[in-house]
């Protein structure tokens, strides 16, 4: 199979589209189109289903892309160095993140990446909802959580654990709160999950407890649910992340400060390694360092 075969199918893929790959590759539809039907033809394998609205990628498809994709990223860096058209910290690279996450530590991230390497281009996706990498085009995704994706390049990048968080007005004007059992008799400002709408899980050392919690609201945003607590709504649990600058200026307390949750695993992905371009690791290195700024392991 000509190489120049795979070259199509890879763009076709990451576009999603034949003409929006024909156009990045600056040839006719037809061409792309007539490219693809040759490759099914030739291997004997349907690669792509198409319709007049939708363009999907079929198992073997998946698995031929996730095997090309890196090769191909790589000739074409390698020609662009050659030409002396690119120093390879140059391109987008689009990135999916939970959306409070993306906005406290990876915003600030790829702002200090832009500064340093003006020719980069970034777009950002922050979603809670899981993002398909191949199918929706994308290059990296930082994740909370264990990783179902199979295929994928994965670097841990640390863990998440939650605070119970609580202004000073707040606490003064409710009753104490010396254990986590106290809190069942408190405003809880929780995240709209199963894990914690009901019941908050808290750990000291190796002392675990699941504390019934009255939630007073419910809320699918962590920063909703810090803003919230800052106005004296009650007791927040939330990421470390986003609440450090109101703990240290006193706008917020740590309650219980020897007891937190259950931690999660962070983890960036990727279709292809890390190491496979100078773009992609440059990014890679930046948001993990970034990561481990904010202290994101408490």
């Amino acid at each position: 199979m000509e190489l120049e075969l795979t070259r199509i199918f890879v763009k076709v893929v990451q576009f999603s589209s034949f003409a929006k790959a024909a156009n990045a590759m600056k040839m006719p539809r037809s061409t792309v189109s007539k490219s693809i039907t040759r490759m099914e033809r030739e291997t004997g394998t349907k690669l792509l289903i198409r319709s007049t609205r939708s363009l999907t990628v079929t198992a073997a498809g998946r698995k031929f892309y996730e095997a090309s994709q890196g090769l191909i990223q790589q000739l074409e860096d390698a020609q662009k160095e050659l030409y002396g058209q690119d120093n390879l910290l140059t391109g987008t690279i689009r990135i999916t993140a939970p959306e409070d996450l993306g906005a406290f530590v990876i915003s600030p991230a790829l702002a200090k990446l832009s500064i340093a390497h003006p020719k980069l281009k970034f777009e950002l996706l922050y979603s809670d909802r899981r993002i398909d990498l191949i199918k929706d085009g994308f290059d990296l995704a930082i994740r909370i959580g264990r990783i179902s994706d199979s295929g994928l390049k994965l670097k841990r990048a640390g863990e998440v654990f939650l605070i119970p968080v609580a202004s000073p007005t707040y606490l003064k004007t409710n009753s104490k709160i010396k254990h986590p059992r106290n809190l069942s008799d408190h405003n809880c400002l929780s995240l709209n999950s199963e894990q914690t709408a009901e019941r908050w899980t808290l750990r000291n050392g190796e002392n675990t407890v699941h504390i019934p919690i009255q939630s007073k609201i419910l809320c699918n945003q962590m920063s909703s649910l810090l803003r919230m607590a800052l106005d004296h709504g009650g007791v927040a649990l939330v990421p470390s992340y986003i609440c450090s600058d109101y703990l240290e200026n006193g706008q917020l307390t740590r309650v219980l400060p020897d007891w937190k949750s259950v931690s999660w695993p962070v983890s960036v992905i990727s279709p292809l390694a890390p190491s496979s371009t100078a773009r992609l690791k440059v990014t890679v290195e930046c948001i993990i360092e970034e990561l481990k700024h904010t202290k994101i392991l408490i």
